[in-house]
């Protein structure tokens, strides 16, 4: 007797496969922040007056605070560059397949970043650049793959669980980066987790032409199984039409959307705030508390890791009879929004007053449960609500928006902490408690978890246009021409019809009735 086999739902497989992409490329992200305590000097000027410490050793590189500012910013202003870029390539294309393309890229230049820092500092600024420009399409185009397989009743839950994979690749890169570079040197991470990263691309690459994964299922709300026999159907217009036909982008309605706006400043306030958890963490451990350079990656890759883990809970609960079942989307999303922002201000301010390790090292720590709250159940999934089509889009602009700001704002950290002492880092960690209050003020007022009005592209045109009575040359007997444009879709019907659309070299004259009976079958 044959065993009936699984049928496992393709879009668990496609968000495992989007999981895991976004764990490796998260991981490499984390290789130059813990390498950079071995690349260069990072003792500070309190720790030279320390008697009795043991000398460091001699650094590879002599780069300044404020170089170190500029390495850890110029990955981001390439990152910036292609946000949008791939979020509009997802929306017009294989979302999947920017993905891919944008993973694989990026781990490819990942791999040549170490003789690129032994050759020189441009070269390595330029690597980090064209690293950050196959980067940027990543998050962008895995929300458009959301969007198009996501069924509402599990958004929050599957898109957390996704993207929980920033943060435990996150977590990974930090604790492994640490160990790695005390037994083989700093270069050691930068090739065995680019190779994970190519190794991933490959195999995306098997799954998506062997399952058929670049084409969504008619609708997200139909399950579509592994194994079925509808492969190729055509994407609904609901979610994402076919090239031809998909609606243009409602780039006014967009750009004026105040809930969009209100993500926007979400995004920016986080970002800043991750910064100083997953960049600046190492250094600020070193400079505060004058740890062993080698341990920094096991204590700063606790956050992340907390942070990870606690993600997919956010989402269940969104998405829970707790959640969205018995309130309505939008005060779930500004309820867990306003909390995750609110404490994670908190924490910063613990962190601005700190004295002691372990009170740093646990407000980071509480620190990633809020991260986790808001941004797997409040504004970070937002986009899905608003509109799954543009999806993409929205976290394409948000994104860039963030990440130019989050560019500046580690040369501003770098230039702020220039002398290394405790009180320079308390007032940054001031400023950032400071903006996220604001953020989490404003998501209150302007925030929105319902569909918008341009979610499905611009409004619906109807337009007929009646050609002329003689027609095209080839047309004997003229036609009737009648353009649909609804939602974006042009369809043409030409229809020839000897009985209402007449030649002009013939003479018309009105049917009797008995002929129109006749003609007509008797209807």
């Amino acid at each position: 007797m044959e065993l009936p086999k699984p049928r496992v739902p393709k879009r668990y497989v496609v968000a495992f496969l989007v999981y895991l992409g976004i764990l490796c490329q998260y991981s490499m992200r984390r290789n130059l922040d813990v390498a950079i305590v071995a690349m260069v000097n990072t003792t500070s000027e309190e720790q030279l007056d320390t008697a009795g410490a043991d000398p460091p050793a001699k650094p590879e590189f002599d780069w300044s605070q404020t170089m170190i500012g500029v390495l850890f910013g110029c990955f981001y202003w390439g990152y910036i560059i292609t946000k949008l870029v791939g979020g509009y390539l997802s929306y017009r294309f294989s979302a999947i397949r920017v993905l891919e393309g944008s993973i694989f890229i990026g781990a490819i230049i990942h791999i040549i970043q170490p003789p690129s820092a032994r050759l020189s500092v441009g070269v390595l600024i330029l690597t980090l650049i064209l690293q950050g420009c196959a980067e940027g399409m990543t998050m962008p185009s895995a929300f458009s793959v959301l969007g198009m397989w996501s069924q509402h009743a599990e958004k929050s839950r599957l898109s957390a669980m996704v993207l929980a994979g920033q943060y435990i690749g996150m977590a990974i890169g930090t604790c492994a980066t640490g160990a790695i570079t005390d037994k083989l040197g700093w270069a050691g991470s930068f090739y065995i987790f680019g190779l994970f990263g190519v190794t991933w691309g490959i195999i995306a690459d098997l799954f998506i032409r062997e399952m058929s994964l670049e084409v969504a299922p008619e609708n997200p709300e139909d399950d579509s199984f592994l194994g079925d026999n509808n492969d190729s159907q055509s994407v609904s217009a609901k979610t994402r039409p076919p090239a031809k036909v998909r609606p243009p982008v409602p780039w006014r309605h967009l750009l004026t959307s105040l809930p969009v706006y209100s993500i926007i400043l979400c995004q920016v306030c986080l970002k800043c705030a991750t910064h100083l958890m997953l960049i600046y963490a190492p250094l600020y451990y070193v400079h505060t508390f004058h740890i062993n350079a080698n341990i920094t990656g096991l204590i700063v890759g606790v956050p992340p890791l907390i942070c990870g883990l606690c993600m997919p809970l956010s989402g269940i609960i969104a998405d829970s009879r707790y959640g969205r079942q018995t309130r309505s989307t939008t005060v779930v999303r500004k309820t867990l929004n306003t909390v995750g922002f609110f404490g994670l201000a908190a924490c910063y301010i613990l962190l601005a007053v700190s004295t002691s390790l372990g009170m740093s090292l646990a407000s980071f720590c509480v620190a990633g449960v809020f991260i986790a709250l808001c941004m797997g159940a409040g504004f970070n999934v937002n986009p899905l609500d608003l509109s799954p089509a543009f999806a993409g889009l929205i976290k394409g602009i948000s994104t860039s928006c963030s990440h130019l700001v989050g560019s500046i704002w580690v040369v501003i950290v770098g230039v702020l902490t220039k002398h290394k002492t405790n009180h320079e880092w308390s007032l940054v960690f001031t400023v950032v408690s400071c903006m996220l209050v604001a953020a989490g003020i404003v998501y209150l007022a302007f925030g929105s978890g319902d569909e918008q009005p341009w979610a499905r592209g611009e409004p619906d045109k109807k337009t007929l246009t009646f050609a002329s009575p003689q027609g095209p040359p080839d047309m004997k007997n003229g036609f009737t021409r009648a353009m649909l444009t609804v939602q974006g879709r042009v369809e043409e019907d030409y229809t020839v019809h000897d009985d209402f659309t007449r030649s002009s070299d013939e003479e018309e004259f009105p049917l009797e009735e008995e002929e129109k009976v006749e003609r007509f079958g008797g209807r």
